[in-house]
């Protein structure tokens, strides 16, 4: 393979044509990005910044259930960015009317929940999403109250997700188990994981040293592109503030290739020659 052209492509989210900073479309001039029929792309993810600023508890992972009696009442956390004290105030803020206080033991990093005079069957209930990692307990569980108190099975977790996926409608042959229906692994539109390796309202810096993450366009033309952000399981996340990243275009064409086509080429004119002499010499 020889390279035969680059190009940096410089993308801010804030430069959409529609969409959200997570979730955006770009269109491009068609001459911008284009080969020759004989020739092939590439695109490789050179570098990413993200701001850091997003919330922590988002509409994905703030609902939980809480059954008082026997009777089932719907839970939402507001919006926002906690630590593990100032959710413990909000869940103490949430829960008094159902006569529940909340601690917080900071050695195992545990709520505790109290429930004044419990009477009957009491629960701590949550689904596939919402807030059971905020809350220190597993998906799909219901937890309850014994003698009036229940305490988080794990230590809570106050971040929104460990690394993100950087998506991308261009075809890739990139795998993953939840990019299908979670039994079995599928085509991916995830490209590149980025690691969330810094404090919260900080920059993420992402740096492709390796050329790993690259799309081989089938295309020779390019003028619509479709990028998303979402968690390391596939969910949705809304950043505050837009991101930028670099992706270098590559040219190229097959070397071998075009040597074996035009040795054919050449073999072909070898063997019209032939069939001419051959002909006048018979005459």
């Amino acid at each position: 393979m020889k390279v035969i052209d680059k190009q940096l492509l410089f993308i801010n989210s804030d430069e959409r044509d529609r969409g959200s900073s997570a979730d955006f479309h770009l269109t491009l001039p068609s001459h911008l990005i284009s080969c020759l029929p004989h020739q092939k792309m590439r695109m490789v993810l050179n570098d990413v910044v993200i701001p850091y600023t997003w919330y922590n508890v988002q509409e994905t992972n703030r609902s939980f259930q809480i059954t008082v009696n026997g009777t089932t009442h719907d839970v939402l956390l507001d919006l926002g960015s906690f630590h593990a004290l100032q959710l413990r105030d909000h869940l103490n803020t949430k829960l008094s009317p159902y006569g529940v206080t909340v601690s917080f033991t900071e050695t195992s990093s545990q709520f505790t929940f109290v429930m004044a005079n419990p009477v009957g069957v009491n629960l701590l209930v949550f689904g596939s999403q919402g807030a059971f990692r905020l809350l220190g307990f597993d998906k799909n569980t219901s937890n309850a109250f014994t003698a009036g108190v229940l305490k988080s099975v794990k230590a809570v977790s106050t971040m929104f997700t460990d690394a993100l996926y950087l998506h991308c409608d261009l075809l890739n042959s990139n795998i993953d188990r939840r990019a299908g229906d979670g039994t079995t692994f599928h085509l991916s539109t995830a490209f590149a994981k980025i690691m969330v390796n810094t404090s919260p309202f900080n920059n993420i810096i992402f740096q492709n040293v390796n050329d790993d993450y690259m799309l081989n366009l089938l295309d020779h033309r390019v003028n619509q592109m479709h990028f998303w952000i979402t968690t390391v399981e596939h969910g949705r996340i809304t950043l505050n503030d837009d991101f930028s990243f670099t992706m270098k275009v590559e040219v190229f064409e097959d070397d071998e290739k075009t040597l074996v086509h035009q040795n054919s080429g050449l073999g072909e004119l070898l063997r019209m020659l032939l069939l001419q002499n051959h002909v006048q010499n018979r005459v």
